[in-house]
């Protein structure tokens, strides 16, 4: 599974969760696959949630790292 089908199902298994945070390998993956930068927070918008690169020890998760 790429990083965008994981964010997916995360998104769809917490569907009321504003944010989300991914793990820093495969923060740069997601953003290439959604084809969208990171704002100046350091955040990418996704199917209405916030998401943001949670650290390299971090799982995907919608819950603070």
């Amino acid at each position: 599974m790429n990083a965008r089908q994981l964010v997916d199902i995360a998104i769809d298994e917490d569907p009321r969760a504003p944010c989300l945070w991914v793990p820093s390998g495969l923060f740069p993956e997601l953003c290439a696959a959604l084809r969208q930068r990171p704002n100046v927070v350091g955040a990418v918008i996704y199917r209405n949630k916030t998401i943001r690169d949670g650290g390299p020890w971090c799982d995907i998760t919608t819950r603070l790292p």
